[in-house]
This record gives structure tokens, sequence and C-alpha cells, in this order.
């Protein structure tokens, strides 16, 4: 029951929410809300077992959701659901005899060494095993397409179709970055806007997923602000729009200065058609911005627990609430030498003991924030550095940086006059 711990969040209406996705997607949503939702279990499972049986041949995935959702129905006393045992055969039949049609198709292509053939019957066969739910079989068959590929575009196919099932099943491993890092290289990719939004929206899914990237809210907010409005349509078995919203302005939020924030989010024309889906997020956004921090919190409380019921953005929530908070506490220190803990604390609608704790990790951190603590009298001291000190620092700096640029350049010229580089 622990799993099934998250409230129902306040206006989330589940259809609408769900219909904004296709495919795998929309199934493995369904399955995530219906284990983390109890009030949303039931319909979660119907939803999913609908979805399986009309766009999958997965048997085993039909079987499994039939028995969750019946162990939940009998837990509330409800009537269960009986298998639809004349799918199940029908799928069988049919998968058997579009197997074996597609490995025929396979065999005659292979006998007259007809290349595009191969590789169209490998995508028939990963998209085949695919929609039997068989992932590492799918994945096999889209791979081997890459001795085939003729085109920059069959390229591309390859590498989206192997992507996509990694990231449908929340594989995060090393090995979707070597796909990931084939597809930005294939030349003409940033000139499709189709292709490169839906690049993008692979590269976030796969950030979401990993701990090992530095600065990684920033890098999503800024793969995300850019993305054209008018591309929706070709990543909305991805992301949905409203994802490109909440993903990328909680990341700008997270990671971007006021001047960021205003510039590349509050009056990005283009961004903007993703705010007005989430017209709390804009609000939320805009009153960080503002400083109106109390309502700001209060805002971002309500959507917190929606964002747990999201299966790539759950494991980051927390974490990108903290950093909203320390970063609007940071913020609010800026114009004051000495600030009364009391009335930040009310600003911030917390108790003092965990406004100190936040208070001291952030002077723990380097160049986060320079202050003392005065526990006793509950008062922030700020320290104010030296404009004039801080200016000649960062020319001293500059100038470094230019004497061992020039010495590089001095020495990679002398080399190349002595002829002792290789070519």
């Amino acid at each position: 029951m622990a799993e099934r711990s998250i409230e129902l969040p306040v206006n989330l209406d589940f259809d609408n929410y769900i219909n904004n996705y296709r495919g795998y997607s929309k199934i493995f949503r369904s399955l995530y809300i219906a284990k983390k939702c109890s009030q949303l279990t039931v319909k979660a499972y119907r939803q999913a077992i609908k979805d399986i049986k009309e766009n999958t041949l997965d048997v085993e995935k039909y079987k499994s959701t039939i028995t969750e959702l019946n162990n939940v129905l009998e837990r509330k006393g409800e009537p269960t659901e009986a298998l639809d045992q004349s799918w199940i055969d029908h799928v069988r039949i049919t998968s058997k005899a579009t197997l074996e049609s597609l490995e025929n198709e396979l065999k005659v292509a292979k006998s007259k060494l007809l290349k595009e053939e191969m590789r169209a019957c490998y995508i028939k066969l990963g998209e085949f095993y695919w929609r039997c739910g068989d992932g590492p079989a799918a994945i096999r068959n889209f791979v081997r397409t890459r001795d085939y590929c003729t085109t920059n575009q069959h390229t591309t196919e390859m590498c989206f179709k192997t992507i996509k099932v990694y990231l449908d099943e929340c594989n995060f491993s090393h090995v979707i970055q070597t796909y990931l890092a084939r597809a930005e290289t294939i030349p003409n990719t940033a000139q499709s806007i189709g292709v490169n939004s839906k690049l993008k929206c692979f590269q976030t899914l796969t950030l979401l997923g990993r701990t090992d990237v530095p600065k990684k809210y920033r890098s999503i907010a800024n793969t995300l602000i850019d993305i054209p409005f008018e591309a929706c349509a070709a990543f909305d078995d991805v992301l949905s729009p409203n994802d490109v919203a909440i993903y990328g302005g909680l990341s700008a939020l997270a990671s971007f200065d006021r001047r960021e924030l205003q510039s590349q989010v509050l009056s990005n024309a283009n961004f903007k058609n993703f705010l007005a889906l989430e017209p709390a997020l804009n609000e939320l956004i805009e009153s960080f911005y503002q400083s109106k921090y109390t309502h700001c919190f209060e805002v971002l409380k309500k959507y917190k627990q929606q964002l747990r019921l999201d299966m790539y953005m759950e494991s980051n929530v927390d974490h990108l609430i903290q950093l909203v908070h320390e970063k609007a506490i940071a913020q609010y220190c800026v114009p004051y030498s000495i600030i009364d803990m009391r009335k930040m604390a009310t600003a911030f609608s917390i108790d003092i003991e965990t406004l100190e704790e936040i208070l001291t990790d952030l002077i723990g951190k380097n160049k986060t924030m320079a202050a003392r603590i005065d526990s006793h009298n509950k008062i922030v001291r700020t320290k104010k550095q030296n404009k004039r000190t801080q200016a000649f620092d960062q020319s001293f700096i500059a100038g470094n940086d230019f004497e061992k640029s020039s010495r590089a350049l001095l020495l990679r010229l002398n080399l190349l006059k002595a002829d002792l580089i290789m070519k």
C-alpha cells in the first residue's frame, strides 16, 4: 500500500491528462499512476487494459494488468474483471502468422541481397516484437538495420526507434547515450524541425533519468525552451506539450537567474504557447520572478502531487523543489545586510528551524551565499563583497586566461613551423 500513498492532485483530470499520450507511453504512464495513486488505481488499470488490447499484441502485459486490477477489486469487495480469452486466442494466432510472414519476407530479401528490403524487414520485426512486449528482441532487430542504412533518414530512424524502447522501459543505461550521440551528429538533423524537436524530447527524458549529470536542469531548460510549438505533433508519442511546459518551466526556475528567467522564459513568445497550457505554472514562475514567495510556494506545493504521478519526474521532484527553495532564499537575502529570520520564515511559510537548516546548508556551499547566522537572536548577517576588489579579481583572472591561451597558440605555431605536429 506504500506505493499508493500519493493523494489525487487537485484539478487533475485523469482522462484529459492521459489522452495527451499515445502508444506505449500512454500505457506505461497509466500503469505507473495505477500503482502510485489509490484513488485512480481502478480507472488507470482499466485505461491501460483498453490501450493494451487496442494497440498492442502484448498478451503477458494484458494478463498481468488484469491480475493487478482484480487484486485491487477484491480488496474493495467489487466484482472482478474476466480475462478476454477470445482476444488472447486471436492475438496468439495473429502474432504467429505475422511473425512467420515477416521471417519469410526477410529470407527472400537476404537471398536476393536487397539491402533496403532487409532494412525494412528488420524495422517491421522490431516493431512487431515491441507490440508483443519483447523489448530486447525489438532492440536487437532495430540495431541490425545499422548495416543496411544508406541514408541519414535511415540512421535517424534506427536511433529513434531504439531510444524509444529504452525510454518507454525507463532504461537510462549508458547504451542509450550511444544512440543519442549518434543521432545528434547525423547531418541535417537540426534542419528538420520535427526530428530535432523529438531528439530534444529524448535528451530531456534521458537527463531526467540520470543522476550523474552536473547542472542537468539547466540543460533540460535550454533544450526545451527552444522547441517550436508547431512541432508538437512530431513528438506526441514521447512527451505532451504540457510536459514541455512543466519540465522546461520548472527546470528553468531551478537553474536560471532572474535575467535569464525574464528573457528566456517569461518573454519567450514561443515558450509562452506551452506555458499557456499550464496557467498555474506560468503563475508560479511570475510569482517567483516578482519575489512573491508565499504565493509561489503555495502553487508549487499543489504541483508537487501531480509531479509525483509523472514516471519521469517523480525521482526529481524533491531535488527540484529544494533547488527552487534555496534559490528563492538566496535571492531574498540579496538586498539586505541584516535579515530577521522570523519575518523571512513567514514570507516562505516555513518554521524558523527549517529555515535555519536551509540557510546553514546554503552558507556551507561554496559561493552560494556569503552570510553568518546569529542563532540566538535569529538574525542573518550577509557579507557584501567589495565591488572594486571583485572587479580587480575578475580582471586578473581574465588576464591570466588570455596569457595562457596566447602561450598555447604560440606553442602550436612553433610546433607547426618545426613540422612536429602529425597531420
